[in-house]
């Protein structure tokens, strides 16, 4: 596996032999083999993404084996026992997680992969990166812990970038633990969590948005679209977050997929969940093609308005708009999990009528989920049009 390949060069006649025996083992296993496909053990996808035979070949020849690989684990040797220590069970989850991520979104294969391929990859990459010699901890599984008790405990970037400066002292100046907080945030780019920026009229008579992108004034009251002196600040910035992927990843776990579809049952005439509502069933009627696949998704949309300062500071409103899937069970539906951060309606005041020409972008992907979009059901490891 190790003898006869160098980085840059030809691969030596026994390697390429002895990777085709390789090869023809894991194939011929039938509980390895998914849509004519294996887990990739090459450097670069590690076991995380799968691929056909001829894409595994490739990969293996560009990027050799993937480090102490000398245990076929993913490919038909055993494990190696292991004790009960919680932190490897961490890291087992994190493993879980990024093939679900990989089976949802595959990278691209090409020579260039994407910019959302490259940072899959550089996750990967940090998921099997101890953060020093003495520990089970990965990069990966240790941001994401430091990640997760920023928002758990609402702590500041200053709070954040503090503990991160007191690890990097108390640990070995060779650990892996990233410095600050862009970097952190950075690791975890492949998940795929973006948000997009658009300027808004300040009187929200207008959204620069798509046709009126370039636009530097509004169509309607003539309201400068940047501060007055000082270049190109907008003057109002409405912020989105698409729902699209985050919807897929419902579907990437098996658990929450299986969920998605527990709404499918035989009604007991109570209102137990809003598929026993008249709205619910009046709908199946007038849509029976979206009816007769469970796993389409049902939506609710709320939105109110909050003062994100104190009282007694200058009076300021703020409106999130949330979004949540309603196929969920009733002891799920309203968990925060599972409630989507979709808008953030900037203030000051209160958009009043004018809400709906800042729902916009929100209307315009919910337009494009209505003619579907493919997505990996991992309840059944297959796609299907969502």
């Amino acid at each position: 596996m190790y003898s006869g390949w160098s980085p840059g060069q030809a691969p030596s006649n026994e390697w390429i032999e002895n990777t085709n025996i390789f090869l023809d083992r894991a194939f011929s296993m039938l509980s390895l083999v998914e849509n004519d496909t294996i887990k990739c053990p090459c450097a670069k996808c590690r076991n995380y993404v799968r691929h056909k035979r001829f894409d595994v070949e490739m990969h293996l020849c560009k990027h050799g084996f993937r480090d102490d690989y000398r245990i076929w684990t993913s490919h038909g040797e055993g494990h190696i026992e292991a004790g009960s220590d919680e932190s490897l069970d961490e890291a087992d989850r994190m493993d879980d997680m990024l093939v679900d991520l990989a089976n949802a979104n595959p990278p691209t294969i090409d020579d260039e992969p994407t910019a959302s391929a490259q940072a899959f990859y550089r996750m990967v990459s940090s998921a099997d990166q101890p953060v020093h010699e003495s520990t089970t901890h990965t990069t990966l599984s240790a941001v994401a812990r430091l990640l997760a008790l920023k928002s758990h405990y609402n702590m500041s970037i200053a709070h954040f970038e503090a503990n991160l400066e007191l690890l990097n002292e108390i640990l070995p100046p060779e650990s892996k633990i990233p410095k600050d907080f862009y970097q952190s945030k950075k690791l975890l780019e492949g998940l795929g969590m973006r948000y997009v920026k658009i300027d808004v009229c300040y009187n929200n008579c207008m959204l620069y948005y798509k046709e009126n992108e370039k636009k530097d004034k509004c169509d309607v009251c003539e309201t400068s679209r940047y501060e007055e002196g000082s270049g190109r600040v907008p003057r109002k910035v409405l912020r989105y977050l698409p729902i699209t992927d985050r919807l897929q990843k419902l579907y990437a776990y098996e658990k929450t997929a299986k969920m998605m579809q527990s709404h499918k049952r035989s009604r007991s005439g109570q209102m137990l969940h809003p598929c026993d509502g008249e709205a619910w069933q009046q709908f199946d009627e007038d849509f029976p093609d979206f009816a007769s696949d469970p796993r389409n998704v049902r939506l609710a949309v709320a939105t109110d308005g909050f003062t994100p300062f104190s009282i007694n500071a200058a009076p300021y409103s703020c409106w999130p708009v949330f979004v949540t899937p309603l196929n969920l069970p009733p002891c799920a539906i309203m968990k925060s999990e599972y409630i989507f951060l979709a808008l953030v309606v900037p203030g000051p005041e209160h958009p009043g009528k004018k809400l709906n020409i800042l729902m916009q972008p929100l209307v315009d992907e919910l337009l494009s989920l209505w003619s579907g979009v493919e997505t990996w059901d991992a309840s059944i490891k297959k796609r299907f049009k969502m």
